[in-house]
């Protein structure tokens, strides 16, 4: 199993822009996140970002 989308796409960032991200998922509710996200051309739901923020995803899944 892959890693989810919310991981893939916060790997292809450079290291200020994921750090900016980071400060998202810390600050941020998965809405607003999920909202930033598509609005900068990233298509993603607000679902994909909560089980993202809980380690509820297949990153979970594929660590185990």
């Amino acid at each position: 199993m892959s890693k989810c989308i919310f991981h893939r796409i916060q790997q292809q960032f450079d290291g200020e822009d994921r750090a900016a991200l980071n400060t998202l998922l810390e600050t941020r509710g998965h809405l607003d996140i999920a909202r930033t996200m598509t609005a900068a051309g990233y298509k993603m739901s607000e679902h994909t970002v909560r089980r993202h923020k809980k380690r509820d995803c297949s990153c979970e899944q594929v660590a185990a």
